[in-house]
């Protein structure tokens, strides 16, 4: 199944005009982009989705087409209810050296009769997906179109800047959000999620003037949700969600199999267990991480247990990676204690093996053929066990083994039977493999080969621990995109992408100088700073701030076209400007003819 491309920076058409004073006019740049998906699974829609949907992420052995040809075992490494958040995908494309390494690139004009074009080899990424694994592309994106305004404010605090709501309607490609009433509407209530109009944005736009003629900055904003309203998750526009989120990889770390050796060599209680397993100690290295691993228990006092997303603040653990193959291990099991004897991989060193895997599967055949032939239930569990253990030891030793084993799961379930277990109680049957190795592992003092951890699979054996491959699973998938962007007015801010790489703060003066009708102030940062540029009169009076806003690290120009803050042609005569980046300071002076 290929899903068509869906379009996540989302700049499309609406068929209304914003009359208002403030001017969006100019060409824009983009600089940098924020990008949340929330991906979240929903229920079955499509006939794409009950074709090949799944709410369970899987792992089989020895592959995934084996398994599905019928040639192998799939184990479930974790089950979605609808509504349960799969992944919360972060794109920080936050500066332009970020947006150039992930092939990015966007050029808008805006217009303030409401029109707007995305030109000729801007590109963004969006998702592409193809048999269930879902991977970024970044094609070209070109088209003209229209967008809606809201009303808005001016901030109390920065006369300069003006925030308002900001809407596009549906495109072929594009998705569809509204303007938001950021006057008279509240977050949560008039828009937002759980209301109405959960597709919505805004912009805010810095100005050089006080009239709000001259946009010197533009920061857009948009939360769309796939559904009819926006135009996404739709791929067939037949009015049903088909959209999924292929999940090929699965969380694992390397460092519990570490951990946990240290813990059985230094601190449990049990100090033969160490020596017992066929993995600790092991000559052969593991070659893959462990599924489901949660990497290092997190100490705040170690800064070496875990790292700190700077963009969102999160915290992960250290040791933890995504990965197509790895190993099963369970030292903990339900109770989460390890080694505490609830484990249904003991006997085979916590690990899933090929031992135990054929344990898993003798057990319930044998179990449901002599169910099948008139045995009664213990009867039918000790021949289960019997067999079971029938693969190491002698028949005698085997029988012994299967009658504990079979009688003890029958009182188990003859106790849940009475105590009004109902269906439940067959869970009981599935500690036979375990139980039935334990009792091998017991009769001939672990000298059984039961315990097969120690290496990798081996085929001429058939013993070994099993590396899984995690399968391509399609989850039915409900996205929401929080996408902020930033822009700059490459009329009167030019990042020169031929200068050298700025090592300093330095002004370089401006040109022409003296100048008539207009002038480009020059300057270089060599980190991501707020820069603000200045122009004051020779009596030493503010007469406009033409640059306010955080800029990456580079070579600017920065034009003056001599206007004050309120639009007005200033008169000829000498000026100075003052660049501030970060508190650093540079002035310069110009001559104005005219």
């Amino acid at each position: 199944m290929t899903k068509l491309l869906k379009i996540l920076f989302a700049l499309g058409f609406s068929s209304f005009a914003l009359t208002q004073a403030q001017s969006i006019q100019a060409n824009w740049q983009c600089t940098s982009a924020i990008v949340e998906y929330t991906h979240v699974a929903r229920e079955f829609e499509s006939p794409q989705d009950s074709a090949n949907g799944s709410y369970s992420v899987t792992a089989s052995w020895p592959s995934s087409a084996a398994a599905a040809a019928g040639m192998g075992y799939t184990h479930t490494l974790k089950e979605y209810a609808i509504g349960d958040t799969v992944i919360v995908n972060l794109v920080p494309l936050i500066n332009e050296t970020l947006l150039a390494m992930a092939g990015v690139s966007m050029n808008v004009d805006l217009n303030d009769d409401g029109t707007f074009t995305i030109n000729e080899g801007s590109t963004y990424p969006t998702t592409e997906a193809d048999n269930c694994s879902t991977f970024a592309t970044v094609p070209g994106v070109s088209e003209a179109g229209t967008w809606t305004g809201g009303t808005g404010f001016t901030h109390p605090d920065d006369p300069l800047r003006y925030s308002m709501g900001w809407g596009i309607s549906l495109s072929s490609v594009f998705a569809q959000f509204n303007a938001a009433d950021l006057a008279n509407g509240q977050l949560g209530v008039d828009y937002g999620p759980g209301t109405d109009m959960e597709n919505w944005g805004m912009v805010t736009l810095g100005y050089s003037d006080e009239a709000h003629t001259m946009p010197t900055d533009l920061e857009i904003y948009w939360e769309a949700n796939d559904g009819a309203a926006s135009g996404l998750g739709d791929e067939d526009d037949d009015g049903l969600l088909d959209d999924y989120f292929g999940v090929p990889l699965s969380p694992a770390d390397t460092v519990t199999l570490v951990n946990m050796e240290n813990y059985l060599a230094y601190v449990h209680e049990d100090t033969m267990l160490w020596y017992m397993l066929g993995w600790t100690g092991a000559e052969e290295s593991f070659q893959f991480p462990i599924l489901g691993g949660t990497g290092n228990p997190i100490n705040p006092e170690d800064p070496n247990s875990f790292s700190v997303n700077p963009i969102t603040g999160d915290t992960t653990a250290s040791g933890t990676v995504v990965t197509n193959n790895g190993y099963l291990f369970d030292p903990a099991a339900a109770d989460g204690i390890p080694f505490s004897g609830d484990e249904p991989l003991a006997p085979t060193g916590y690990f899933f093996t090929y031992n135990y895997l054929e344990a898993a599967q003798v057990f319930p055949m044998v179990l449901d053929s002599a169910m099948a032939a008139g045995d009664d239930l213990e009867t039918a569990l000790t021949t289960a066990a019997h067999m079971v253990a029938f693969i190491y030891v002698d028949e005698t030793t085997a029988g012994a083994i299967g009658s504990s084993v079979g009688s003890s799961l029958y009182s188990d379930y003859v106790d849940c039977a009475g105590a009004g277990g109902g269906d439940a109680c067959n869970d009981i049957f599935q500690a036979g493999p375990t139980m039935a190795l334990i009792g091998v592992q017991q009769a001939c003092q672990y000298e059984c080969g039961v315990d097969d951890s120690g290496w990798d699979f081996d085929p001429e054996y058939q013993t070994g621990r099993l590396i899984m491959e995690v399968d391509n699973s399609c989850i039915p998938d409900m996205t929401t995109q929080r996408v902020n962007t930033f822009w700059t007015n490459t009329a009167s801010t030019e990042l020169d992408e031929s200068a050298p790489i700025a090592e300093k703060f330095e002004l370089m003066g401006n040109f022409p100088n003296p100048f008539n009708p207009e002038t480009k102030i020059r300057f270089s940062t060599e980190k991501d700073s707020q820069v603000k540029v200045t122009i004051y009169s020779i009596l030493g009076e503010k007469v406009n701030v033409i640059q306010n806003s955080a800029l990456n690290a580079g070579t600017y120009d920065i034009t003056w076209r001599g206007l004050d803050a309120n639009g007005n042609k200033v008169p000829s005569g000498v000026y100075f400007y003052e660049v501030n980046s970060d508190n650093r300071i540079a002035k310069g002076k110009m001559l104005l003819l005219k």
